[in-house]
């Protein structure tokens, strides 16, 4: 196996470094302030590495079979379903279909987990229902939505993430102030880290979730049967 690029390695280095820095300039602050740690996570590491094209926000998930999951720290879409905005913008209302993967981002992950677990149970009710062959070679992704956990603080030892990412309750966890990261056994074929690396990780899961699907002929009617024609 070839060994990681040295300068990929420096670049994620200072990308935690300035992750870390945001997160620790508002620790003081109030927990409605705090809340501005998911948008840092988006507009300071998702928006400038993933390519352009995917759009990322907030909101509720419905499906087809009338479930709903409450409210989604970040979704990760896909380009080919809409979803709706609330006139001043955000939340969103996203259909099952149109998402790529889901990412729960908080301050401590290992205090903040039952909250974790709470989006889990109500997510992984949902079912994504794809008709069109327009799948990569890894075959159709899975119907239930892929769910990452973020933390800019948590566990402090890999075996610990690698046991709670095995627990069924999220298909990866990062912990970004002690650089460790761990998929399931079974999310995509089982991946861990340590380092700067960790980051590059969870970026290839979101990638793996994005890349999925090339093209579906999904139709938004499916949710509005009640249409003449």
């Amino acid at each position: 196996m070839n060994m990681p690029h040295q300068t990929l390695v420096e670049r994620l280095a200072g990308i935690q470094k300035a992750l870390l820095g945001l997160y620790e300039s508002g620790s003081g602050m109030s927990a409605a302030s705090r809340g501005r740690e998911r948008e840092v996570f988006i507009d300071q590491f998702l928006k400038r590495v993933m390519p352009p094209g995917y759009r990322f926000g907030t909101g509720d998930a419905i499906d087809t079979f009338g479930h709903q999951s409450g409210q989604l720290d970040l979704v990760v879409e896909f380009t080919f379903v809409p979803s709706l905005p609330v006139p001043a913008g955000e939340p969103r209302l996203y259909l099952a279909e149109g998402i790529a993967a889901v990412i729960e981002v908080k301050s401590n992950i290992a205090k903040q987990w039952e909250e974790v677990a709470a989006t889990s149970a109500a997510l992984r009710k949902l079912r994504r229902v794809f008709e069109a062959p327009g799948f990569t070679p890894h075959g159709p992704p899975a119907p239930q939505i892929p769910l990452f956990a973020v933390g800019y603080a948590g566990w402090k030892e890999l075996d610990t993430v690698k046991e709670k990412a095995n627990e069924g309750v999220v298909d990866a966890i990062l912990v970004i102030e002690n650089a460790l990261f761990s998929t399931s056994k079974t999310y995509p074929n089982g991946l861990w880290s340590e380092g700067p690396l960790s980051l590059w990780a969870l970026i290839s899961c979101v990638h793996h979730a994005t890349t999925a699907i090339v093209a579906s002929s999904f139709s938004p009617l499916h949710y509005a049967a009640d249409f003449g024609g």
